[in-house]
């Protein structure tokens, strides 16, 4: 069964504060452990925060994200995952030509903290699909000009009639990662904040379906998978030192995701969590969501995680890049602890 629970929860900025408690921080830092010193210094940044960005719980109506789950993709192993993801790729290539027949336009907005999942998901999303139909957009890093017109620079990414378009970080970077890191101005951030929902209405009522998707990874999770991207030869290449920055920067993340969740999950375009901690149940997790907003022609339900069936014999696995043949069942269980973290 599929479990939708609300996940969200509201965060609002807090109230400048004295000159008086900034001292105070500041003598708890020096006078107290190491705990309290990093607790000090994410107090402090949220203060220059709400301070520098003048966020207060009255600058915008309360939202809330929900978690989406599947049960039967829970701690999913390799052979079962196998044979689910190439069902529900059946299900997508329905679904997309009933998006061609029906002129029906999608845009799928994932996003996460680096090396949640976003690309690989992506990659399987579209794996079969007809590219003339579908594609991935992964802006990079935003030019100047497009850093002016964000919301009309993606405007002008919106999917086509009958296309569905899937947006490796999208017009939501504006809400997290640009803030964080120092981007975008607070001007800019609050105009995103204060336009966004009357921006994503305007592109339903014209036709197009927004679902919105955040892979949710654990810290000790997202170190482990930069340290294998790091030490791959063939994908070393990812690792960044903004991605190191961003790890520093773990709980102003956070805030600025948890105040993203609580002004912008509307009736209309919801924001759903899914745990991407291991990526195989992620990825699944998020192909059934897709799925289960449309009623598509022929569409199966049953392959829709109610059940899974034993998915026949399997005693080889792909992991990064290379083929392990005349595996036993137990070699396979071992590789698969590594396969969850694999790009």
């Amino acid at each position: 069964m599929v479990a939708h629970t609300a996940g969200g929860r509201e965060v609002a900025g807090s109230s400048p504060v004295s000159p008086t408690i900034n001292k105070y921080l500041k003598y708890c830092y020096y006078s107290f452990p190491r705990k309290i010193r990093l607790a000090c210094i994410l107090l402090s940044e949220v203060i220059m925060v709400t301070e520098t960005f003048n966020i207060h719980k009255s600058d915008f109506p309360s939202t809330f994200a929900f978690e989406y789950s599947v049960n039967n993709y829970e701690n999913i192993n390799y052979k079962l995952y196998r044979h689910e993801r190439r069902r529900l790729q059946l299900e997508l290539l329905k679904f997309q030509e009933w998006c061609i027949k029906e002129k029906r336009s999608v845009a799928i907005a994932l996003e996460g903290r680096d090396a949640a999942g976003k690309g690989s998901t992506a990659a399987y999303l579209t794996q079969y699909l007809n590219p003339r139909y579908s594609k991935i957009i992964s802006l990079g890093v935003p030019t100047k000009s497009q850093m002016r017109s964000w919301l009309r620079i993606h405007q002008s990414m919106m999917p086509d009639l009958g296309q569905t378009v899937i947006f490796d970080r999208s017009w939501y970077s504006r809400a997290m990662i640009q803030p964080v890191m120092g981007y975008c101005s607070m001007n800019q951030y609050k105009y995103f904040l204060k336009n966004v929902n009357d921006w994503e209405y305007e592109q339903i009522e014209s036709g197009t379906d927004i679902i919105k998707i955040y892979l949710s990874v654990s810290q000790v999770s997202q170190n482990l998978r930069l340290q294998n991207r790091q030490n791959s030869p063939l994908k070393y290449w990812k690792y960044s030192q903004n991605d190191r920055t961003a790890i520093e920067k773990w709980h102003l993340y956070t805030y600025f995701k948890e105040r993203m969740f609580s002004v912008t999950s509307t009736d209309y375009a919801p924001w759903y969590i899914i745990k991407s901690d291991n990526k195989l149940s992620a990825q699944l997790c998020v192909m059934n969501l897709i799925l289960s907003k449309f009623d598509y022609d022929d569409k199966n339900q049953l392959n829709l995680g109610e059940t899974i069936a034993s998915g026949g014999e399997i005693n080889h696995i792909y992991l990064d890049g290379v083929r392990f043949d005349n595996l036993t069942s137990e070699q396979i269980e071992v590789l698969e602890r590594f396969k969850i973290h694999a790009d």
